[in-house]
């Protein structure tokens, strides 16, 4: 298994491309901007799937594009369906070059949810906090998560957006750092990545969240 993280987009979204090398199939995480990059990226693989963790503008902003170049299905959590158009602050799609309308989802997430992409398994926790649907994917025979924006390193996802939860987002973290390892590497929905180990120690907004 291979991961090429992109950072891509104003907000350097981290855009990833999982690779089952075996079979050359992969799948783009998080196609937030840049899809002349993304493309690329792609070179001398095949596309099974584009993946939102979470429908933000900054993170679906390329799903379009992609569909209409590769026509492979796009997969996100239901709940997050009223985000996938909303600009979050006026002009902001235009700032983040966002090819809309972006297309509602052709495969529903579901917690514990098993993706198969030849022998790589990509398992789906569903996070919801900093939006309703984010979803995190973990790979559990090379201990990588994929969190979207429910944690970066030194800190967690806003939850003063539209469909943030306060409560949510720390039974979610709870839930996370509850059932993944210390060794797990984490690949956040922006700049760099981190370990659960160093977020369990350092992280300041864990206090009185995780024991």
């Amino acid at each position: 298994m291979l991961i090429k993280v992109l950072p891509v987009g104003l907000l350097s979204v981290n855009c990833s491309i999982v690779v089952d090398e075996e079979s050359g199939q992969a799948m783009v995480v998080d196609p937030g901007a840049d899809f002349e990059k993304i493309k690329g990226a792609l070179e001398g693989y095949s596309l099974a799937g584009i993946l939102a963790t979470h429908g933000h503008i900054d993170h679906v902003g390329q799903v379009r594009s992609l569909k209409e170049t590769f026509n492979v299905p796009f997969y996100m959590h239901p709940a997050d369906r009223f985000l996938l158009n909303d600009p979050l602050w006026h002009g902001f799609e235009r700032q983040i070059g966002a090819n809309l309308p972006c297309p509602e989802p052709d495969v529903e997430l579901q917690d514990r949810m098993e993706i198969t992409l030849g022998k790589t398994k990509l398992r789906v926790i569903h996070t919801p906090g900093h939006t309703p649907g984010l979803c995190c994917l973990y790979i559990e025979e090379d201990k990588i998560l994929i969190a979207g924006d429910l944690l970066f390193k030194g800190g967690v996802g806003r939850w003063d957006l539209p469909g943030g939860d306060l409560r949510a987002l720390r039974n979610s973290l709870k839930r996370v750092f509850e059932e993944l390892e210390d060794q797990v590497l984490v690949i956040t929905g922006h700049y760099e990545e981190t370990t659960i180990g160093w977020e369990r120690r350092f992280n300041p907004y864990l206090r009185g969240v995780i024991s």
